[in-house]
């Protein structure tokens, strides 16, 4: 991995924040075991969501899964930037805030995809909610709901119940982290990442030809 001895200085313009939080490392571990950075801060990427690659470029599945800084309010830029270019982080940011500068994004390219953390990196086995969340993932898996979503489309009715039964299971299991586990509703993205209608294209269209696209959770 390179050096941050090797990455040129930020000139704390803002331009990065302003594109979204950064993606963990395995040396970021300690900010969110330390606490700087609380479950409630973060979310989950999961492996077949459809992710803009600020590196690679382009929006597409992601091959695997990932874990952010939660977006500020308008929903992109980074919960921790205050403009016109303050980090309330700065002295401990993450690390691909610590390679990246604008005019050099070599460093960052570099590392960009590599030693990313995950849920079960971050929980660890014994956590109680790792299964949870492991089974989830199993169950609603993207890549296979986004599969029965473009069926369902193209007029397969079985592909239809199936996927809608999916999100039905995966609405059910957002219900019950707050009222059941007692999770902060702040913290369910990064438990069960974001739902199959913020993820995926293929269920937002299949929801919205089916009438329920502004239904609530248990739609």
């Amino acid at each position: 991995m390179p050096s941050l001895a090797d990455t040129p200085s930020c000139r704390r313009c803002g331009t990065c924040c302003r594109l979204g939080g950064p993606a963990l490392h395995r040396p970021d571990l300690p900010l969110v075991t330390g606490g700087l950075l609380p479950v409630t801060a973060l979310r989950t990427l999961r492996r077949g969501e459809y992710v803009t690659d600020n590196v690679a470029g382009g929006i597409g599945p992601a091959p695997a899964e990932l874990v952010t800084l939660a977006p500020g309010p308008d929903g992109r830029t980074c919960r921790f930037f205050t403009p016109p270019g303050t980090c309330a982080i700065h002295a401990d940011r993450p690390l691909e805030c610590r390679l990246l500068f604008c005019d050099a994004p070599q460093a960052l390219a570099a590392a960009y995809d590599r030693d990313r953390l995950s849920r079960a990196d971050i929980l660890g086995p014994a956590h109680p909610l790792a299964a949870l969340c492991a089974e989830h993932e199993t169950v609603v898996d993207l890549l296979r709901l986004a599969n029965l979503c473009r069926l369902a489309l193209a007029g397969d009715t079985t592909a239809r119940d199936e996927a809608l039964t999916l999100i039905r299971y995966d609405a059910a299991y957002r219900e019950l982290l707050p009222a059941k586990a007692g999770v902060p509703a702040q913290a369910v993205p990064f438990y069960l990442g974001r739902s199959p209608r913020e993820a995926l294209p293929a269920a937002r269209a299949l929801l919205a030809r089916c009438g329920l696209y502004k239904a609530g959770p248990s739609a």
